[in-house]
């Protein structure tokens, strides 16, 4: 039986208490789930071959100047578009700050954003709060700060990198990953560290032999994860490089053949797995924090 963590419960808890006090104090409009969803889609949206825009930050904002539940496509885009700034050919993401002031916000008005930012934060926390600790949540935090640094070197965003080693590995626990600290199933062509020959499937409900790299560390597999990338001109030919959003590298890495996944009738799915994957786990979150932290 799985122990419960009390004080995590308690904790988690408070949070939650505390933003539901914010909200009612500075009379916060309320937001389903199927809003949030819309939302966060309509900014992805929005975001693409532009910037990614963290899609709770546009909610905060946009519940100062709307009725959040019946807010149109329209609005959203607009309220979306105000957190990017287009220098020369290339765009850049502006934080809750600047916006705020470009707005003209009052004290009362900035505090509202930030306790509405609380709220959503609350509420994912607390709708995940049974499996903080899980195999998920551990995973992405033990990869996150690298694969954040590998973006800054190589331009490939935090929730791609995530996302391919969350599929190739299963969360960690495939063999590659466990014995060989191999987490992106990278096989061995043109290397000449060691290597291992196992197993592995290949289209769907097919498995084959094939020698695959190994790793000393996970790090090391991160690292030449990005390098592998990097030196293979089939994924820059494709877009990789030059893509600005995770829906977009995620199809360029599909198109550049780097996975043979396919689904029952033979169609390619590897960009579609990759980006349920981010958006079920707010991956593109990471790559606003990304953007802020290093442009």
């Amino acid at each position: 039986m799985k122990r419960v963590n009390l004080g995590k419960i308690i904790i988690f808890t408070l949070i939650l208490i505390a933003a539901l006090k914010f909200i009612k104090y500075f009379d916060i409009n309320s937001i389903s789930s199927e809003k949030m969803i819309e939302i966060q889609n309509v900014v992805d949206e929005t975001s693409i071959a532009k910037i990614q825009v963290n899609w709770k930050e546009v909610a905060a904002i946009a519940s100062v100047e709307y009725a959040l539940d019946t807010m149109s496509t329209e609005e959203i885009k607009k309220m979306t578009n105000l957190f990017m700034e287009k220098r020369e050919n290339q765009y850049r993401l502006k934080e809750v700050d600047e916006v705020t002031e470009a707005l003209a916000y009052d004290e009362k008005q900035k505090k509202k954003v930030k306790a509405y930012l609380k709220y959503l934060n609350a509420v994912r926390n607390f709708s995940k709060m049974e499996n903080e600790d899980s195999l998920q949540m551990n995973f992405i935090s033990s990869i996150k700060e690298g694969a954040i640094d590998n973006y800054k070197k190589y331009g490939i965003l935090p929730s791609i990198t995530i996302a391919q080693a969350i599929l190739e590995s299963g969360w960690g626990k495939s063999e590659l990953s466990v014995k060989y600290n191999n987490i992106f199933g990278i096989k061995s062509y043109n290397w000449d560290g060691e290597s291992t020959n196992i197993s592995t499937s290949e289209f769907h409900d097919d498995n084959i032999q094939a020698d695959f790299r190994v790793y000393d560390t996970i790090s090391d597999s991160l690292q030449d994860h990005s390098v592998f990338l990097t030196e293979n001109p089939r994924y820059e030919k494709h877009g990789l490089f030059s893509s600005k959003t995770y829906t977009e590298q995620a199809t360029a890495l599909q198109e550049a053949g780097y996975s043979t996944k396919e689904n029952e009738v033979g169609e390619k799915i590897y960009s579609e797995l990759l980006i349920e994957l981010i958006r079920q786990y707010q991956l593109q979150l990471i790559d606003s924090e990304a953007h802020l932290e290093y442009g």
